[in-house]
């Protein structure tokens, strides 16, 4: 059995460690949010959030949708709770299938947000400003979707004024 295997994949990522500063946000129009997907939310021109994608380094938080939905059409009619503590850690998918070799070697290494069809995931070459820090992994097996790593916002490049060190 591998290091870290776990047996069952979860139905929902999310918070895994860390504390909890919790702000009901409105939401951009037709933002849509999957369960098994990552929930990184950044600010847009008219402080609504949005799923954070690749170089946005204004990400404020980790959105707490409960289920899989779309937001209103209407930018700012549907709102959700959102974690803006900073120290809090996540568990959140990786884009492509990984060994396990592969993700014990990305321990401490810092990556970016990609949004790609289906939902949010963890990518190490998305592009040149990354946003999260790998603290930790798990494998659930070898087919792409198995493997996620768990994260933090990697402060030093995060320029969102919201949130709480």
């Amino acid at each position: 059995m591998a290091r870290r295997q776990i047996g069952v994949r979860p139905t929902q990522y999310g918070q895994v460690g860390g504390p909890y500063l919790n702000v009901t946000l409105p939401i951009a129009a037709s933002e849509l949010f999957i369960l098994l997907s990552g929930q990184f939310v950044a600010v847009d021109g008219n402080n609504d959030i949005r799923q954070a994608n690749a170089t946005d380094t204004n990400i404020i938080g980790w959105a707490l949708v409960g289920d899989s939905w779309t937001s209103s059409s209407t930018a700012g009619l549907s709102e959700t709770p959102v974690n803006i503590a900073y120290g809090a850690i996540y568990e959140m998918p990786l884009l492509v299938a990984y060994t396990e070799a592969q993700l014990l070697a990305m321990l401490g290494e810092t990556c970016d947000i990609i949004i790609s069809g289906d939902g949010q995931y963890a990518n190490l070459a998305a592009s040149d400003i990354d946003v999260l820090e790998i603290v930790d992994y798990r494998y659930y097996g070898a087919a792409i979707g198995e493997q996620t790593v768990i994260v933090r916002l990697y402060l030093p490049n995060i320029t969102a004024k919201g949130g709480v060190a």
